[in-house]
């Protein structure tokens, strides 16, 4: 072998030693090159996934303190559980002996500055720099409710991506998270749950979390709402000639059944059918109301048995006492709709609790308030009593 291939095998060997054995912060490699220190900073040690960090170095006399200008210094970096250390980037410090760059994160790693010295000073490394990704968990439920003998599915996805990783779906019991269940990662950080209804009606919390790792921080999701609910289903019928208002009476009526301030707070879930279900929603020409039944009259609506009829007059024109009283159209019909679908649960009539109260949905607010508020939606003791 000749002089110049042991030459090179030589300092090839010393360079990779250089890279292999790093040193702590502030040493530095003293002899006829000037003595020199090398510092890195990063200026945020916990980053999402795609987000970026910025490092900065500054390399310096060990001496006087005074910048090394003109020197090549390279950012390294190695996995937090690793051993080799891989070039990232380079760039030559300015007249103050500082340099910079700004990274992308796609794992946590341990980063390094590094100057392999040069004629006029000599090598030093900078301390380590841990950057830990802190993972994004997203979630969702196919819906918001559930019966007691049903399920539903919570989708979730975790980034970055760590294979074969768990996950696990928390449940809130008595105000501590609680694991339910446990599901490995699939493709692109993706996991599915299912979750089953409660034994009661109302609603439980869900969240999806994954735990602190060596390469990662714990993270989790928002947390999600489920409700047990009892499964209400009605369908739509008409007797006399209603057609003019009959598609506006199908939406209204079901954003009334939907709205959070009604009878859902029983733990109810309304369902429309073509057929069957649990009760009839009339909307009825005013003569053909009496048809139902005794209890039933030609200017008011009514409930008789599994039939809700709402009267078509009141429907599109209210009462004078509900409108003398500041009630408006669409407060009358949310409370109309309300009021015989409580009878249909079981509920009777209420009165008026006081001077300046908001009326019970149940009280017969078509027929004056007397001294109570209008009111469209059911107060806490109704909806106990539905519950």
């Amino acid at each position: 072998m000749g002089r110049r291939t042991v030459g090179l095998a030589l300092a090839f060997a010393v360079g990779v030693t250089l890279l292999a054995v790093p040193q702590a912060v502030g040493a530095s490699v003293k002899g006829d090159p000037t003595a020199t220190t090398l510092w890195l900073r990063v200026d945020d040690k916990r980053v999402g996934p795609g987000e970026r960090a910025t490092f900065s170095a500054r390399l310096q006399n060990s001496t006087t303190g005074s910048p090394a200008a003109g020197a090549d210094v390279l950012l390294m970096r190695r996995p937090v559980d690793g051993r080799l250390w891989r070039f990232v980037d380079v760039k030559r410090t300015g007249l103050d002996g500082r340099v910079a760059w700004t990274k992308y994160i796609s794992a946590s790693g341990e980063y390094q500055a590094l100057f392999r010295g040069s004629s006029a000073y000599s090598l030093a490394r900078s301390d380590n720099r841990t950057v830990v990704v802190k993972p994004i968990v997203t979630s969702r439920l196919s819906r918001d409710w559930v019966r007691p003998t049903g399920s539903v599915r919570l989708d979730a996805r975790v980034r970055p991506v760590f294979d074969s990783e768990r996950v696990r779906l928390q449940r809130k019991v008595g105000g501590v998270w609680r694991t339910a269940d446990r599901q490995k990662q699939g493709g692109q950080g993706r996991v599915t749950f299912r979750i089953g209804g409660m034994d009661a009606y109302g609603p439980e919390r869900y969240r999806v979390a994954v735990g602190e790792r060596i390469g990662h921080l714990p993270a989790i999701s928002e947390p999600w709402k489920l409700t047990t609910v009892r499964l209400v289903t009605y369908r739509i019928e008409t007797r006399g000639k209603v057609a003019g208002v009959l598609d506006a009476f199908k939406q209204r009526t079901a954003e009334i059944y939907a709205d959070p301030r009604g009878w859902s707070r029983s733990y109810v879930h309304f369902k429309r059918v073509t057929s069957g279900g649990g009760f009839s929603l009339f909307l009825s020409q005013a003569k053909f109301v009496p048809s139902f039944g005794s209890v039933c009259a030609r200017y008011w609506s009514c409930r008789v048995g599994r039939n809700v009829i709402i009267n078509e007059n009141r429907w599109r024109r209210g009462t004078p006492h509900f409108k003398r009283s500041g009630g408006t159209m669409a407060e009358y019909r949310a409370m109309v709709t309300n009021h015989e679908t409580g009878h249909w649960f079981g509920l009777g009539h209420a009165t008026c609790g006081g001077r300046g109260e908001a009326a019970p949905v149940m009280m017969q607010q078509s027929k004056g308030l007397y001294g109570c508020e209008p009111n469209a939606w059911p107060i806490p003791g109704e909806i106990a009593g539905v519950r």
